[in-house]
């Protein structure tokens, strides 16, 4: 890569914190010279810049998010002015698939041996950082050709999807320029290593469905199962790691247990709705959604517990997986319990005729990472919005949602193949 190369462009958009202040450039001199010397109308590029740092603006509060769409947009702008020399409004087909193709063998100038910040503090202003470019090469050997994965692809075309939704909305644009793009123009080039389907490591709808019927029926006729009935549901349902379900360290080492008190009813425009804030991975908390739905399976098991009131009320500090002591059980007796209940429906599988499945069911009954799969690729299969969704299972981005839950366009081709005729 030629590192002496000089980029045309200039980084446009600062952080997520300083977003909002930014809609007047005083504090960005640097930014103002480059706008005004582009070879457009200065007016519209004015127009475009405004209305991209509008819609950045209302992410400023989802980081991961925010930062996966200020990249691309920072990209896309750089390329839309300097080559295609368009405007935002002029956005059509066939720029958007010269994108593509100019993503996959962008110019040297155009790509960073690491990442640099847009901006820089200097004497009370924040100057255009010289080092930064919209791609930036994440090898530690710079000799290393620039080569864009499938994957990244994808999360350029889910960013500027929301995007031109959000200039049609605005009738900035009269239709969206991807819903004609040719889906070859969208693909990476071809890896001849890469022969194989990713792997989506969640149940199908059948087995869900089995699990969930043969929980119930167990409950039912003892009680000993009501736990494990509601400990896979609400994994499920809520998108939880084992660990999220039980006691783990915090500051000092002092004990978080998950309790009935981490659930909470709330109002939004009049309607009443119910959350529950996880104490998750990396000591992040998130606040999940409960479903309508799984409200009748926290009421079977509270009152299974013998609990005064059918849903959780303020401050209640009862333990949500209470233990046979009076504290909570711990991660290994969660795991325990999601084993069980796979083991379970695989003997129901194997008196039914089903065993096929029922060996499917014993080998990934340590894989408890496969009900938060389900959930979340149920979710968005369902119309979810990645971004709430992505946002709910407590991802930096909803890149890495889209890539690990979800494979529509997999499961639409697998389909279409089963019902050839032989």
């Amino acid at each position: 890569m030629n590192s002496k190369a000089r980029f045309p462009g200039f980084p446009l958009f600062d952080t997520a914190e300083l977003i909002h202040e930014q809609a007047e450039l005083a504090l960005y001199p640097d930014l103002q010279t480059a706008l005004g010397a582009l070879n457009l109308d200065h007016k519209l590029v004015q127009s475009d810049y405004e209305i991209t740092q509008h819609f950045l603006a209302k992410y400023s509060d989802v980081s991961g998010t925010y930062n996966r769409f200020r990249s691309e947009l920072q990209r896309f702008l750089n390329y839309t002015w300097l080559i295609a020399k368009r405007h935002l409004s002029q956005t059509d087909t066939d720029v958007v698939s010269s994108y593509f193709n100019f993503l996959k063998t962008p110019p040297a100038s155009w790509i960073s041996s690491g990442i640099y910040p847009a901006f820089i503090d200097q004497n009370d202003l924040r100057r255009s950082n010289s080092k930064w470019r919209p791609i930036a090469l994440r090898s530690k050997d710079t000799q290393t050709p620039y080569s864009i994965s499938q994957a990244s692809l994808n999360a350029s075309r889910t960013a500027l999807q929301t995007f031109f939704k959000y200039l049609v909305s605005k009738d900035y644009l009269q239709r969206n320029p991807l819903l004609d793009v040719r889906k070859r123009d969208r693909n990476a080039k071809p890896n001849l290593n890469a022969d194989r389907d990713a792997e989506v490591r969640r149940l199908t709808d059948w087995q869900w469905s089995y699990l969930l019927e043969t929980l119930t029926e167990l409950a039912s006729a003892n009680a000993k199962f009501e736990r494990h009935l509601f400990v896979v549901v609400t994994m499920k349902s809520l998108f939880l790691r084992v660990s999220e379900l039980a006691p783990r360290p915090v500051d000092r080492n002092q004990m978080r247990t998950p309790s009935f008190g981490d659930f909470r009813r709330t109002i939004v425009d009049g309607e009443p709705y119910w959350i529950y804030s996880v104490f998750g991975k990396g000591d992040k908390t998130r606040q999940v959604t409960l479903p309508d739905a799984y409200l009748a399976y926290l009421k079977r098991w509270r009152t299974h517990l013998g609990l005064a009131s059918p849903l959780p009320v303020p401050g209640e500090s009862t333990p949500i997986l209470p233990s046979n002591k009076g504290d909570a059980i711990g991660k290994r007796q969660v795991q325990r319990i999601y084993e069980q209940a796979m083991v379970a429906t695989a003997d129901r599988m194997e008196d039914q005729g089903y065993a096929d499945e029922a060996r499917q069911m014993r080998a990934i009954r340590s894989e408890t990472h496969y009900l938060r799969h389900t959930g979340a690729s149920q979710a968005i299969e369902a119309g979810g919005d990645i971004r709430h969704i992505s946002e709910e299972l407590g991802h930096a981005n909803a890149t890495f949602t889209e890539s690990v839950y979800v494979n529509s366009e997999q499961a639409r081709r697998r389909t279409e193949g089963r019902r050839r005729m032989v």
